[in-house]
């Protein structure tokens, strides 16, 4: 498959040999450059043939993840974070967008470029895509991917609340999973307000020269969204600290039992501790001759125990 597709009016169509092309790209025209994990050499002869300043270079062939705006004058360079996968790793995808050309590179699968390229590559109305629109799909789509996150986070919380209150949760395993979960919303709500300037500054209509009030509106739109999603952040910390309470309650309950239990236990063996103590006492009383009353003391003992223990399982106490 190529990694470059031009788009023409309402023609669309796969180039291998895109430098050539430059030179005849017009107002009408835009070719868009899609690349996945490029060499250092695809990245240099990119660098070249579009004028990319050193910053963008050094961006393209480095390893830093962070939300990213600088206008270059003849293009804007803008880097995206989203978090993929069940460990949330952050992934960034690097859009650079001239009147011209659009520049996609990421580091692996993205749905939303995936998603385009399939219907540019059946023509029709995205034969007119526009870079600037091209750019706010992919960060709607870097909202929508943090939302899914605090949406899988929101649902480990849910399971790890029903086992607590089934009893099945153990402290040991349940607490540190959840100061695990609640560092990385932490982490996620720290890159998805790093958005916040992106989007602002992407909200200015005279922004790289291609920036229009229509493509500033759409902006504002997703700066609004960015508001939305951070609330969402919120609400899955306030769910931890939820969790952190249903959890202790049943570290409560279970303590509750056995301090329930142990004092039953008491209860049960304290009249046979005083009638034993009291026969246990040093004197010389006549009852003592009679080796029979042992045995009358031991079942009376018995009788006090069980008859207690029918008392407190009548009142439901245990």
């Amino acid at each position: 498959m190529s990694d470059a597709l031009l788009f023409s009016e309402e023609k669309v169509e796969e180039i291998d040999g895109w430098p050539e092309l430059l030179d005849r790209l017009g107002p009408t025209s835009l070719l868009w450059i899609d690349l996945e994990r490029p060499s250092e050499e695809e990245v240099d002869r990119l660098a070249k043939a579009l004028e990319f300043d050193g910053d963008s270079v050094r961006r393209l062939t480095g390893d830093e993840s962070s939300p990213y705006l600088c206008d270059c004058g003849s293009y804007l360079h803008v880097t995206g974070c989203v978090p993929r996968g069940e460990g949330r790793a952050l992934e960034r995808v690097e859009c650079l967008v001239s009147k011209s050309w659009v520049v996609t590179v990421r580091d692996g699968p993205v749905e939303v470029v995936d998603e385009l390229r399939e219907r540019a590559e059946g023509a029709g109305e995205v034969g007119r895509l526009d870079g600037l629109g091209f750019l706010a799909d992919i960060l709607t789509w870097v909202l929508e991917g943090y939302l899914r996150a605090f949406e899988a986070i929101d649902v480990a919380l849910e399971k790890l609340d029903g086992e607590a209150m089934q009893g099945n949760a153990s402290h040991e395993h349940s607490l540190p999973r959840l100061v695990e979960i609640r560092a990385e919303i932490g982490r996620l709500r720290r890159t998805l307000v790093a958005h916040r300037g992106v989007l602002l500054a992407l909200t200015r209509p005279e922004l790289g020269g291609i920036s229009t009030a229509e493509s500033g509106e759409r902006f504002q739109s997703l700066l609004d969204r960015l508001t939305e999603v951070t609330q969402a952040a919120r609400d899955s910390r306030e769910s931890v600290v939820g969790s952190f309470d249903v959890l202790m309650t049943q570290v409560n309950q279970r303590t509750n039992d056995i301090m329930k239990t142990l004092t039953l236990v008491s209860l049960l063996l304290l009249p046979g501790t005083l009638i034993a103590g009291v026969l246990g006492m040093n004197f010389k009383v006549g009852l003592f001759e009679h080796a029979g009353f042992f045995w009358v003391a031991l079942a009376a003992i018995v009788a006090i125990a069980m008859g207690t223990f029918a008392v407190v399982r009548a009142r439901h106490w245990v």
